[in-house]
């Protein structure tokens, strides 16, 4: 039943639908266009019978004695050529009707045309045929004759000798010839073109129905696979192949697709990776405040002495865990727009160096001299104690991971682009770090294996949310690695 209401089926019913509404146009004005041919060809169907017709009531006139009364003749020649026969008198009288029931009824008759004159037109109404002595009209309404369509001679009359009852012939008498047809049969002709449409509809129909499917499954069968690679995502199977080589919508949606399983999958396993970087860095100094916490209260403490050292222990590692946890919470608050700035003018310079001081006074590798380049006056507009973080925590991450004699150098400068921008670099010689892991630096809680260099560790949460508030402040931060020096460099538009 699911199939019934797919989109294959639908699309595929749809063509059908264009297919059967075209070829319905296509014959109606096939059948408008043609109509008046039709029509045409029914009356010049009675028209090739009228010299056939004409030769033998010739024939008969010429006959001084003929053997068949003339009703009977009439007749007989129109069962003969399957055609109405009236023939009328002089004055339009019908005196015989093979049809029977015009006999003694007035019929106007179109007036003739001669050889004479060839060039005189029908009567008004009639209508001239292929055969140009011969010429067709219909009675007016309720006239004689109504209903049917009349063809007449426009040769001269005929002259048929009559015979009395006595058997005595009498002077020949002039007769016009008439054949009706009715006029449904001429209105109706073009009923004859319905057989050849009906067999080009044979022909067109299957075809355009084994296009619909073509089509139709080239359009679903993407559709499908998505379909399949989407319950797939759902059930946590985030390595998907989908076809993304078709350049239309549905390619697209493909690309569309395939890039969103690929963020998805990413996401899930940086949050695995989070979850499992928290639940380690928790954990260590969870175990040494209870590891403490519980030597006190077993009274393992020798003396005041240790009770003090066991009390500063456990304080620093729970400020340890206090600052892990404010820096979770406040890199989340930033990645999920909770953020907000209170901005003001600041001197940014000013600010580099003030932070500089503060930081690199906490104590520099042996042989590690800072160079900090920062001029006065470079104002921007920026929230102060969120833009202070950032750079402290750039600031910081230099500090701890610049090994023995190596280089340090904090500097800040414009930069003429339009609009006006400040730029800070910080960069610090990192002889063990290679250009693989510099995009991996602004992941949470990576630590690189140079951070041995410096006899520490960090919490791989300073540069992050050194990135991001610069982002949130409408500025960038980024990283490069050459001769063995990462550089960081951050923009922010100027006040």
């Amino acid at each position: 039943m699911r199939f019934l209401w797919s989109i294959q089926v639908k699309l595929i019913a749809a063509f059908v639908g264009v297919a059967v509404v075209a070829l319905a146009l296509a014959a109606g004005a096939f059948v408008v266009i043609h109509r008046g041919e039709q029509e045409d060809q029914a009356l010049n169907e009675v028209v090739a019978a009228s010299p056939a017709i004409f030769g033998e009531f010739t024939i008969r006139s010429l006959r001084p004695d003929p053997d068949v009364p003339l009703d009977t003749f009439v007749e007989n020649v129109a069962k003969a050529h399957n055609v109405r026969v009236l023939l009328l008198d002089p004055a339009g009288t019908v005196v015989q009707d093979s049809g029977g029931s015009l006999a003694g009824k007035q019929i106007d008759l179109p007036p003739p045309r001669t050889t004479e004159t060839p060039e005189a037109g029908p009567a008004p109404g009639a209508r001239r045929l292929a055969a140009r002595s011969y010429v067709s009209w219909k009675p007016a309404d309720g006239a004689a004759g109504d209903g049917l369509i009349l063809v007449t001679s426009n040769l001269p009359t005929l002259r048929i000798p009559p015979v009395t009852r006595q058997g005595i012939a009498r002077a020949p008498e002039s007769y016009s010839l008439i054949l009706a047809v009715p006029e449904e049969n001429i209105t109706r002709a073009w009923l004859g073109l319905l057989p050849g449409l009906g067999v080009a509809a044979a022909l067109a129909l299957p075809v355009a129905i084994l296009l619909a499917i073509v089509v139709a499954r080239y359009i679903t069968r993407p559709l499908q696979q998505l379909t399949l690679a989407s319950e797939q995502l759902a059930q946590g199977t985030f390595d998907i192949q989908v076809s993304t080589s078709r350049g239309d919508e549905v390619g697209q949606l493909a690309r569309a697709f395939s890039a969103m399983a690929e963020r998805v999958g990413g996401t899930q396993r940086q949050m695995r990776t989070l979850v499992a970087d928290v639940s380690h860095d928790l954990k260590t100094p969870l175990t040494s405040i209870l590891g403490f916490a519980g030597a006190l209260r077993g009274g393992k403490a020798s003396d005041d002495a240790e009770v003090r050292r066991m009390g500063a222990v456990i304080e620093e590692e729970a400020m340890r865990l206090s600052t892990r946890l404010s820096d979770l919470v406040y890199l989340s608050e930033i990645e999920s727009g909770q953020a907000t700035l209170d901005t003001d003018q600041i001197d940014f310079g000013k600010l580099v160096t003030a932070v500089a001081s503060r930081v690199f006074a906490l104590g520099l590798a042996p042989g590690v001299e800072p160079i900090v380049d920062c001029p006065m006056g470079l104002e921007v507009t920026a929230d102060a104690a969120k833009l202070e973080r950032a750079v402290e925590n750039l600031l910081e991450n230099a500090r701890k991971f610049t090994p023995e004699g190596g280089l340090l150098r904090v500097g800040t400068s414009r930069v003429a682009v339009p609009g006006g921008a400040v730029t800070l670099e910080v960069a610090n010689s990192a002889p063990g770090l290679a250009e693989a892991d510099v995009p991996r630096l602004f992941e949470r809680f990576y630590r690189h294996d140079r951070s041995r260099a410096a006899g520490t560790s960090g919490s791989g949460l300073g540069l992050p949310i050194a990135r991001d508030l610069f982002r949130l402040h409408g500025g960038s931060l980024d990283a490069a690695l050459a001769a063995g020096v990462i550089t960081f460099t951050a923009h922010l538009p100027a006040a």
